[in-house]
């Protein structure tokens, strides 16, 4: 092979190189949360301060959203029971 084309053998190896990083990306699976109590309670005070809610509608929704999360801190949890296969 000639120098001019191990040359440019050597430099398109060399860009492809460079450029794999950006093809090849590591997928792993989404995870979403809902948001928390104090998240909801930031939203909704923001939401008030910016008027979009007034007074007694930002009260209500407070209430609502911390009743909410208490009924949800209340609530039952289900456990499995083990199966007793061997």
């Amino acid at each position: 092979m000639s120098r001019l084309a191990s040359c440019l053998s050597h430099a398109l190896l060399a860009v492809l190189f460079l450029a794999m990083p950006g093809c090849i990306q590591k997928f792993g699976p989404i995870v979403t949360r809902p948001p928390t109590l104090g998240e909801e309670l930031l939203s909704l005070d923001a939401a008030h301060e910016e008027g979009l809610l007034t007074d007694a509608e930002f009260a209500t929704r407070r209430a609502q959203t911390i009743a909410v999360w208490k009924a949800i801190g209340t609530a039952p949890v289900e456990v499995p029971e083990e199966d007793d296969a061997p």
